[in-house]
């Protein structure tokens, strides 16, 4: 087995891990980054489609206009984006009738409407309500961790057509079911990404902007003043803690250094051996942050037909499994268009065989658009709870009454090792700015310390 002595031992080369990376070697720090794929990203993954050409992201892919952060490499590396495609008329789908509409919310019938509106105005301003630095200490925290969102949606909206939408829009905001969460995870969530109408939108929302050449190309931008101190294939098998030494191997290394970060989803973090053994609240921690389930579907054409019949390409269906849809088509490029499968939807539909799915997803496109919509160059597909070393996207979610017993060791470091990952971010969570926003503050820490 190699051994290595370094100063910082940085697990994880996704956002988080390269950011944490940045920040030392911008203070001459002398660092290891270990990451168990043969690639940067972790759950930011960009490919090429192969009859087009075209490149996508099958992994996180957007960024919104108050993620400074990530705008800051954006603008320092002059990385090319483009907005999101967002004229024309929306589909809403409900109940077998196919009605289209303007804006975010889709047409439903006023009462609906009304209700729905009442129910986001009242999150909206019980979002507010939340510390973002300790959500477990306001004076509501521990009655809304202990109810599930689908409780409050039931308790608190009288129409089926306002319920469906608000669990459509939870679903592709949390990759999960409106059970698996609190109603503090969801409003902790919501305030953290901005408001429900910005993790929502596109035009000034959390998917207003992509990048030409992916999101993996930009962390490769940033990492590669440093990319001699990234190595890949190395499974972090045990994390050991003694005095002012911290000894972490895989199966061909062993790396001695004063201070770890661990830039990994919490959830993953179960994989990994501590020696002395985690404080048990650390450890049932991981045990409450599951992955969520997310699934995407790209379909490329020749170019973006949908436009030219006055559609956006943006689509709210309650007919499973394909709920929402995007145009994510370059300018002047090929027609692309994406649909999320989520939570359950996404953890079902994975297991159908690939032809299957592809013509599930082409069918439903030929009902909205056409015949023309089987007309496609690729069609491709990510089911992220497939992937070892990531276990599901987007984030890992606090499971009801979480919050409360285990928010407070989320952050916090232990002897000498730090803790980074989206899911630990305070703006932004869950999102590659929140990521960003982790690994700096992680850095800092070692840097202090």
């Amino acid at each position: 087995m190699n051994k290595i002595e370094t100063e910082v031992i940085i697990v994880g080369a996704g956002y988080a891990g390269i950011a944490a990376a940045t920040k030392l070697f911008e203070s001459n720090k002398n660092f290891i980054l270990l990451e168990a794929r043969d690639r940067i990203g972790g759950r930011v993954n960009t490919q090429k489609a192969e009859n087009s050409g075209e490149t996508i992201d099958v992994g996180a892919q957007w960024i919104g206009p108050t993620q400074y952060l990530i705008w800051e490499w954006v603008k320092k590396y002059q990385v090319e984006t483009f907005d999101c495609y967002d004229e024309g008329i929306n589909i809403y789908h409900y109940k077998g009738k196919i009605k289209t509409y303007k804006g975010t919310i889709p047409k439903m019938n006023p009462i609906a409407l009304l209700d729905l509106g009442i129910a986001m105005e009242r999150l909206k301003k019980m979002s507010k309500k939340i510390n973002l630095n300790a959500p477990w200490s306001i004076a509501n925290a521990e009655k809304w961790d202990g109810i599930t969102m689908d409780s409050w949606i039931r308790n608190n909206m009288l129409t089926k057509a306002a319920r469906s939408a608000m669990h459509i829009g939870l679903e592709t905001v949390f990759a999960c079911q409106a059970s698996e969460i609190s109603l503090l995870h969801f409003l902790f969530y919501c305030h953290s990404g901005d408001d429900l109408d910005a993790l929502l939108g596109v035009t000034n929302g959390a998917q207003q902007t992509l990048f030409m050449k992916g999101s993996q190309n930009l962390l490769s931008i940033v990492a590669k003043p440093f990319q001699d101190k990234i190595i890949f294939s190395q499974v972090v098998n045990s994390i050991s803690q003694n005095g002012e030494k911290v000894i972490v191997k895989t199966d061909n290394l062993e790396v001695h250094a004063k201070k770890v970060i661990i830039a990994l989803a919490p959830a993953l973090c179960q994989k990994i051996k501590f020696s002395p053994t985690l404080p048990q609240r650390k450890s049932q921690l991981f045990q409450r942050m599951p992955m969520g389930a997310a699934m995407k579907c790209f379909v490329i054409y020749e170019r973006p037909f949908w436009r030219n019949k006055g559609y956006s390409g943006q689509i709210v269906s309650d007919k499973p499994p394909l709920h929402v849809s995007f145009d994510c088509s370059k300018p002047d490029g090929r027609g692309i268009l994406l649909f999320f499968v989520e939570g359950k939807n996404a953890r079902d539909f994975i297991e159908r065989p690939l032809e299957e799915r592809k013509e599930k997803v082409l069918s439903t496109l030929q009902l909205y658009f056409g015949n023309e919509a089987l007309k496609h160059l690729d069609y491709i597909d990510k089911c992220w709870t497939e992937e070892e070393y990531s276990g599901g996207c987007y984030a890992g979610n606090f499971t009801p009454g979480s919050w409360i017993q285990f928010g407070e060791i989320l952050r916090s470091p232990i002897g000498n090792i730090h803790w980074a990952g989206t899911e630990t971010a305070i703006k932004w969570c869950g999102y590659m700015d929140g990521a960003i926003a982790s690994g700096y503050r992680a850095a800092e820490e070692v840097l202090k310390s």
